[in-house]
């Protein structure tokens, strides 16, 4: 357990963690609160995703995919589920968004460019990505027809009852997509030059590193209407950009290392297999986990989310369509993303 918490240099950053729940019981709307706790939550969901790889590794393929499929967004689904409980709707919609976005535009878009540069052209299956795209493009069809039914009615009952079934069908086409992942590729394959944990330690950290995020992310959501008040930033733009980096920005990193080794492949599954854990799994469950709340949660976004989804749904199909990738293309999709977020920085 020792080597879990101090074989990596980003997971100095936890000492971060007890400074963020003093300032908490001092100043807990302070923006110095948001910083720490938003520190501390980058080495937690680190250790998840890492401590989710090796149970995997130590598993077989289908269970291991399916630990990689259920742990792989557990820090953002955790954050968001608190947003969601405290009255923050509005961030935890954006989160839903920016967490698709993040990793279609930006974290692919990083990958391309990191590969493209130390490697030229890259190449990877586009029968997977074709897939993956076409699921990412019923996704965003899920989420999208709630909100045209509420603008074109308003909204009522009826809204929330089009978001529990949408809801229930998109979690069964994730369970679907998962079965036919696991049949045709043999489950997931993680990178080589992970540390070798036990069982006991793998389960270990994840279990500490889980509880570590759900206290930690009871101080992060509880600094929101603070930070919005004294800094001048929008809950849209803290649920569109600063909750995705934070929730995930250690599965991030990998995506980036591993294009880097011109793994391609792999890097595309990180990156887009997060979108649509999102899209397909994360948001339906959001749905379902807010009857245990005071606030009600559907699947109603506001119009421009929902064209930014699509947009970039749009141009990572058109970009990945070929099989290949360069720097020029990753830059192309980073450029989208500055481009929602600057307009989401003004809402």
């Amino acid at each position: 357990m020792r080597r879990a918490l101090f074989g990596s240099p980003i997971n100095v950053l936890l000492a971060a963690a007890p400074a963020s729940w003093a300032l908490h019981e001092w100043a807990a709307e302070s923006p110095w609160t948001f910083i720490t706790a938003a520190i501390s939550l980058v080495p937690l969901a680190g250790l998840i995703g890492l401590g989710t790889e090796q149970l995997a590794r130590r598993s077989g393929p289908a269970i291991g995919g399916f630990l990689n499929a259920t742990f792989g967004n557990a820090a953002e689904l955790i954050i968001t589920i608190f947003a969601i409980r405290a009255g923050q709707l509005e961030v935890a919609t954006a989160s839903i968004t920016g967490s698709i976005l993040g990793n279609t535009l930006l974290v692919l878009g990083a990958s391309f460019v990191v590969g493209g540069v130390r490697h030229g052209t890259q190449t990877f299956d586009r029968r997977v990505a074709g897939m993956n795209s076409s699921m990412l493009a019923l996704a965003v069809i899920g989420l999208g027809l709630p909100t045209a039914f509420a603008a074109a009615r308003g909204t009522g009952s009826e809204v929330q009852t089009i978001s529990d079934v949408t809801a229930a069908v998109l979690l069964l086409l994730y369970g679907l997509s998962l079965v036919y992942y696991f049949r045709t590729s043999g489950g997931a394959h993680p990178p080589t030059g992970l540390p070798h944990w036990t069982g006991r330690v793998a389960m270990a950290a994840l279990l500490a590193a889980t509880a570590g995020v759900a206290v930690v992310s009871d101080v992060f959501v509880g600094t929101l209407d603070g930070v919005i008040a004294d800094l001048g930033i929008s809950a849209a733009f803290l649920g569109l950009v600063i909750v995705p980096i934070v929730g995930n920005i250690a599965e991030n990193i990998v995506a980036l290392r591993i294009a880097y080794r011109n793994q391609m492949d792999f890097s595309m599954l990180v990156s887009l297999g997060s979108s649509l854990q999102v899209a397909l799994g994360v948001a339906p469950l959001l749905v379902f986990a807010s009857l245990f709340t005071a606030h009600e949660f559907d699947l109603v976004f506001p119009t421009i989310q929902v064209i930014a989804l699509a947009a970039a749904v749009t141009i990572t199909a058109l970009i990945a369509s070929d099989g290949e990738s360069n720097w020029l293309e990753g830059a192309q999709l980073m450029a989208v993303y500055v481009i929602v977020a600057t307009a989401f920085w003004y809402l």
